[in-house]
């Protein structure tokens, strides 16, 4: 069977290099971008615009909150937390990351965000979970796995921010290169999903009741990937083999990883 935790992937994805999740886009000092001479075009929007207000579509502080919320009092997803923090997942996540296609990706990126004159600003990541609960009724508004995502999407417009996107990509700009690179990960995420880690931490999180098959589908619907016969397991070898670069990050205890 394919792997389908989408959730660790975007965590992972967004975790490494510069861009830490969630993001906050930094524009010039002063706030406001010098004013264009009269009789001149525009220039293209860049990357650092182009991000900004899809970034601007997720209510982080409620997202947070949600987060909070069903640590304290929903089994399910405590179960979810433990899983992506067993041994399995950390391993899982620095074979994603010394994927080859996808440290070119976040350098490109990095390069892009800098040029524009924009960046990111780090942000705390941690969250601050109470023994107690905030409030006396928190205990009654928690509907495991399928509510905290059916609540999530209140706070992570997933139609809008693919219709902002499909926007973008009618206008000319740094952005449709952007998310040309984005496809191109696909083959990154299912080389990843076919490994012995990530196909371990499937059989967890099916046991635990989580449904992995509606995250897989929607985190490729979202990225526009076409979505696969998910009932059975690609073999690894039939995977395209990564690109070999230097400077990779190479997982503990992992032979497939890319030579340095």
């Amino acid at each position: 069977m394919a792997f389908t935790l989408g959730w660790l992937f975007l965590i992972s994805l967004a975790s490494s290099s510069l861009a830490q999740w969630p993001p906050q886009l930094i524009g010039p000092p002063n706030g406001q971008y010098p004013p264009l001479p009269i009789g001149t075009l525009a220039p293209p929007p860049t990357l650092t615009q182009d991000l900004e207000p899809i970034q601007l579509l997720v209510q982080w502080k409620q997202l947070k909150q949600l987060a909070v919320r069903y640590l304290i009092n929903d089994a399910q997803f405590q179960a979810f937390v433990r899983i992506i923090n067993s041994n399995d997942a950390v391993t899982a996540r620095w074979r994603l990351l010394s994927q080859p296609e996808l440290i070119l990706f976040l350098q490109w990126v990095d390069q892009q965000l800098l040029a524009s004159g924009g960046g990111w600003e780090m942000e705390e990541q941690e969250l601050k979970v109470p023994l107690l609960n905030r409030f006396p009724y928190w205990s009654g508004t928690v509907y495991g796995w399928q509510g905290f995502l059916n609540e999530a999407q209140l706070y992570v417009p997933i139609y809008a921010i693919r219709a902002h996107i499909d926007a973008k990509l009618m206008q000319p700009g740094i952005f449709s290169q952007f998310w040309s690179r984005v496809q191109g990960l696909r083959v990154v995420y299912d080389r990843w999903v076919a490994s012995a880690e990530v196909t371990r931490l499937l059989t967890q999180l099916q046991n635990a009741g989580i449904d992995t098959v509606q995250l897989d589908v929607g985190i490729r619907q979202f990225f526009g990937w076409n979505v696969v016969n998910i009932t059975t397991t690609p073999a690894p070898a039939s995977l395209p083999a990564p690109t070999r670069i230097p400077g990779a990050v190479v997982p503990p205890n992992n032979s497939n990883t890319v030579t340095v």
